[in-house]
């Protein structure tokens, strides 16, 4: 029996000497697929916040796609403690953080509030997702793979303990719609 394509170009498909169908597959992070679509972005912040200060801000606008954080990088110039908190519709204020889209030819914009040098230091309410300390000067990522979903108004924060000078901190994510979650 000879199996052919649907597409009537007159392709069959092909077996090997124990009669299985040759395949192919390609597998890719889901990171990456989004990112080859247009829907991957990074906001990313630099400057000398001080003590107690939400370095950097996201919250997802996006009605219909849930914000999937992929990682947090954090480069401090000194040992620092940070903190990694959340919330949902909080009133911000600060410097607008703009994601740049991973896909360099994309026209595609990230429906979101980015924010440094938020001035409402509590928006993220003490919920925390992940106190921690840096030892020195570093790029640490916290890795969430996509396990970290922003729904529709939902925020992530970096916060600044400790004052630790110019330092750099970067929020990684993509959209994913909320039909396949």
């Amino acid at each position: 029996m000879i199996i052919q394509g649907g597409t009537g170009n007159g392709y069959s498909a092909r077996v090997d000497s124990e009669n299985r169908l040759l395949t192919l597959s390609i597998t890719e992070p889901e990171h990456t697929h989004r990112a080859h679509q247009g829907n991957a972005y990074i906001w990313t912040a630099t400057a000398d916040w001080g003590a107690d200060k939400n370095a950097l801000f996201l919250r997802n606008d996006d009605t219909e796609r849930h914000l999937m954080i992929r990682g947090i990088a954090v480069s401090p110039a000194a040992a620092a403690q940070f903190e990694i908190g959340h919330g949902h519709g909080n009133t911000v204020a600060g410097t607008a953080v703009t994601g740049s889209n991973l896909h360099l030819s994309s026209g595609n914009v990230a429906l979101a509030t980015g924010r440094h040098t938020n001035t409402n230091c509590d928006a993220m309410a003490g919920l925390t997702v992940l106190h921690t300390f840096w030892a020195g000067v570093m790029n640490t990522i916290v890795p969430f793979e996509g396990s970290l979903g922003l729904g529709y108004l939902d925020e992530i924060g970096v916060g600044i303990i400790t004052d630790v000078g110019s330092s750099t901190v970067s929020i990684f994510g993509y959209y994913k719609d909320n039909s396949v979650l």
